[in-house]
């Protein structure tokens, strides 16, 4: 589910073969998420450019993994983000919780 590619010191994750991050799996990518951020100073960067619905679940696993980051002295940072998703974000005001960028080119 959560592909990882590392550039630079910097791991770019991306949720492969889905275009939902809800309750079906969000236990799953918490669990990948959770193991990638449990070493120290991890920075990891995620890429939501094919993610097209989010619910609370999903939200719920974004925030985990960013405390999990935080707990290790890493960063978890969001990118590429559709606008109705985007749109939930800022109205739930995490926009102000998380680093988001446009591109993972702003980011390296």
């Amino acid at each position: 589910m959560l592909q990882v590619k590392e550039h630079d010191g910097v791991m770019f994750g991306v949720l492969a073969e889905t275009d939902r991050l809800n309750a079906t799996i969000a236990t799953e990518v918490k669990a990948e998420l959770t193991s990638a951020l449990s070493k120290d100073g991890v920075r990891m960067v995620l890429n939501l450019s094919n993610i097209k619905f989010i619910d609370s679940t999903g939200i719920g696993t974004l925030i985990s993994a960013l405390k999990t980051a935080r707990e290790h002295k890493g960063t978890f940072q969001l990118c590429c983000i559709k606008t109705d998703v985007l749109a939930l974000l800022k109205l739930m005001k995490l926009d102000k919780v998380f680093d988001i960028f446009e591109s993972e080119e702003q980011i390296v």
